[in-house]
This record gives C-alpha cells, sequence and structure tokens, in this order.
C-alpha cells in the first residue's frame, strides 16, 4: 500500500517555500483589509482635548451644588462655545458659558450641566445667548466632560504588526491624523479551474455538464485570506490551453497559483503534465479527507497548489493548506482556535487524517457535534449548514458515541 504524506509533513514542506511579501504604505482610505507591517503607536491623545458630552453650559461644580427644582441657582452667561471652536474666556464663580458636544472646556470650569437641567432647554437652539440661567440639578467636579486622553493615550499601542485593519480600525487611525499606513504587500493569487464538463453559471446545462462552483467558491476563500485573486477562468482538459493560461500567471507578478481538478491522474488530466514541464512537483496526494489528491509543486519558480475537484475537497484543502501559506506571506500568525465536543453520534472513519462538517450547538456546558449530513466530498451543500469541521486523526477508524474530539469553527 502507497504511503500518503502526513498533513504536518505537507505543511512543513509548503511552509519552507514562503517568500516573505515587502511592505508598503497603503492609503488610509483603501487600506481597509490590509495586513499592518508594523506596529502603531499613538501620537495623539484621545480627545485631545477635555470637552464637553452634553449640549449644555460648562460651569463650576461648586456654584451648583445645592441646585434643584425647589433651589435653582442663577449663573452669568459670559460666552458661546461652539464645536470647533476655542473658548476666549475663563469662567469664575457665578460665571457659565454655553457649549456644545464636543467643544473645548474653558479655563476654570469642571463640569457641564446639560441644558434639560436648566430653565433654557428648549431655547437652546436659538442664536441669541441668554444673559443668565436658571440651574435646576447639581453636578460634581469632571460631570458630562470628557477629560484629554480618556479614550487614547499618547504612546499607547494601538494595534500590532500582522492585524488585519477593520472599519472601526481605519477610524481610529484617521482620529490620529494618519493618512498612510504601514502594510504588507497583498499576495496575488493567480486561480485556474478546469475541465471541459465545466459551464458558467448562467450558461445553458447540456447533457454531461455541471455549473462550475469552485471557481466562485475557492477564489472568494482566498479573498477571505487576505489575498488578491486574478480569475484566469476555466481551462479545457487540453494540454496546449492549460500551458497557455498557465503563462499568464508569469505576466501578473504571482506569488502562488492554484487550480482545481485536473491533477489526479485520469486520462484528460494535464495540468500535471504541464506543471512538470516547466517546473516541479514536490507531492501529489496527502493522508487526508476529504482532499487526497492535493499536489504542490513549483511553475517556472511561482509555488503552485493543486486542489482536488470535488467542491468539498477543494474548500477543506484551502482552509487547511492554503491560508497558513498566505497568512506566512502575510506574516500572521496561524491562529487556528482548536476546541472539543463530545460527539452525538458514532463517526466512522478510513484512517486518514479526516476533516468532517459538523453542527456544533453548546449545551449543559459543554459544545455537542453532529455531523452534517452526508459527508461526500461532492455534496457541497453541507458545507452551508455546517459550522465547524471535526478533526479525527490519521489511524483511527472509529470513534463512539459519547466520546470528545477536537474541532475548529468555519
Amino acid at each position: 500500500m502507497e504511503k500518503l504524506l502526513s498533513v504536518d509533513e505537507a505543511k512543513k514542506i509548503i511552509l519552507e517555500k514562503v517568500k516573505r511579501k515587502g511592505d508598503s504604505n497603503y492609503s488610509l482610505h483603501h487600506a481597509y483589509g490590509q495586513i499592518l507591517s508594523q506596529d502603531i503607536f499613538a501620537k495623539l491623545n484621545l480627545p485631545p482635548f477635555d470637552n464637553s458630552s452634553m449640549d449644555g453650559f460648562a460651569v463650576i461644580a461648586s456654584d451648583v451644588g445645592k441646585a434643584s427644582p425647589e433651589n435653582p441657582v442663577e449663573l452669568e452667561v459670559i460666552e458661546d462655545i461652539a464645536a470647533g471652536s476655542y473658548p476666549k474666556m475663563k469662567i469664575i464663580s457665578s460665571q457659565a458659558s454655553r457649549i456644545m458636544t464636543g467643544a473645548p472646556i474653558p479655563q476654570g470650569a469642571d463640569g457641564v450641566i446639560p441644558v434639560e437641567f436648566t430653565n433654557y432647554s428648549e431655547r437652546y437652539a436659538q442664536q441669541a445667548l441668554p444673559k443668565t440661567i436658571l440651574v435646576y440639578q447639581s453636578i460634581k467636579p469632571g460631570d458630562y466632560l470628557r477629560p484629554e486622553g480618556q479614550d487614547i493615550q499618547i504612546g499607547n499601542q494601538l494595534f500590532s504588526k500582522g492585524h488585519k485593519l477593520r472599519p472601526q480600525d481605519l477610524g481610529v487611525l484617521a482620529a490620529q491624523g494618519i493618512d498612510k499606513v504601514p502594510t504588507v504587500q497583498q499576495p496575488v493569487v493567480a486561480l485556474l479551474s478546469s475541465g471541459d464538463e465545466l459551464i458558467q453559471p448562467g450558461g445553458e446545462l447540456l447533457p454531461g455538464k455541471i455549473f462550475d462552483s469552485n471557481s466562485i467558491t475557492i477564489r472568494t476563500l482566498i479573498e477571505s485570506f487576505g489575498a488578491k485573486v486574478v480569475d484566469l477562468g476555466v481551462a479545457k482538459d487540453d494540454y496546449q490551453d492549460i500551458k497557455e493560461k498557465f503563462q499568464k500567471t508569469i505576466d501578473k507578478e504571482t506569488d502562488l497559483i492554484v487550480s482545481t481538478a485536473g491533477v489526479s491522474v485520469g486520462v484528460y488530466d494535464y495540468i500535471r503534465d504541464v506543471i512538470l514541464e516547466d517546473g516541479n512537483l514536490s507531492f501529489w496526494k496527502v493522508n487526508i479527507r476529504p482532499g487526497k489528491p492535493l499536489t504542490f509543486g513549483e511553475y517556472k519558480g511561482i509555488p503552485y497548489f493543486g486542489l482536488p475537484g470535488n467542491p468539498v475537497s477543494a474548500f477543506v484543502s484551502a482552509l487547511i493548506f492554503i491560508k497558513p501559506f498566505i497568512n506566512r506571506l502575510l506574516g500572521i500568525q496561524e491562529n487556528v482556535v482548536y476546541n472539543t465536543a463530545v460527539l452525538q453520534e458514532e463517526i466512522i472513519s478510513d484512517g486518514r487524517e479526516s476533516y468532517l462538517r459538523a453542527t456544533i450547538n453548546h449545551q449543559d456546558g459543554m459544545y455537542h457535534a453532529k455531523l452534517a449530513s452526508h459527508q461526500g466530498s461532492g455534496n457541497i451543500f453541507s458545507l452551508v449548514y455546517a459550522n465547524a469541521l471535526l478533526i479525527i486523526p490519521a489511524g483511527v477508524k472509529s470513534v463512539p458515541e459519547g466520546k470528545t474530539v477536537k474541532f475548529f469553527w468555519i
């Protein structure tokens, strides 16, 4: 019986071929989803100055310490402070300044009375500044103001190298005045599907044909890993057509080539021949289920993955092997979180390291796992209602109900 490469052995070979991408400065406006190449530290306090958290009146808290509806305190209003302006006058005892949300707190003031707690609540939007106001509620020093540096202080580490930028992260960077972000160059992956049987969605489904699902599934999965995908389309089961499409990858500054199907030993599987003519194969079978016919090598110096043609095999193989490769290109530590679950049914395996689609639910303080329908590698719909992959180790052919197994979320 032929000895198959283990998953760990295959990963080791794959990751040794990674050539790290260089760094670049990305415009903040286009940096969503990019990976930071450096730690980012705060260069500004946020807020950058003490400011009001409410529309109201900046006051000295002790002046209104006994204010109530029955015992209002009258204050002289000396200034209007709009957001974007800066106070010109210092507050002294028995004085107040009208202030808008976000506007700087004037010197001397140590709190803000919300307009609702004054006799001016229904006239606040009027341009005319009142000469005096009546305050109906007491406050303590610091009430209704946001002190400088409350959120972020100069020198705070905001993000770590390898962090993938989200919308809220871009907001923090913008608030720091940062317009260029140090990022890792985005890897470029050339993707090719192959097979005379494939029809593009929207076309006519002729006898013996199937719609191409791998192209969009694998393309978007690889994009979710952080790479840019160049779609080479679908190649016919024809040596010359495959060769011409592979040749296009050379002109696109490609970091990785990925194909689906056409790497087995079928009569019409020509991709392997094309690779061997201008490259090499490190391996072309792995002890994994689903996904045994996985190929890895190089084409004209560019790393190459040949994924199986069955949709589930291609999906799982991309998660297990291509994601760590792209993570390494981006300088990201692989961070798969493994959990354990109790089986709600017996599992029969064939001895390969298996990644089985499952539905996981949490009850009685623990996770419980059940297989998501039939585990055939062509049954793509099972990936839709599965929320995890169970891991059955190599050499294990059965796991009884009630036993604990490892899984990770998908």
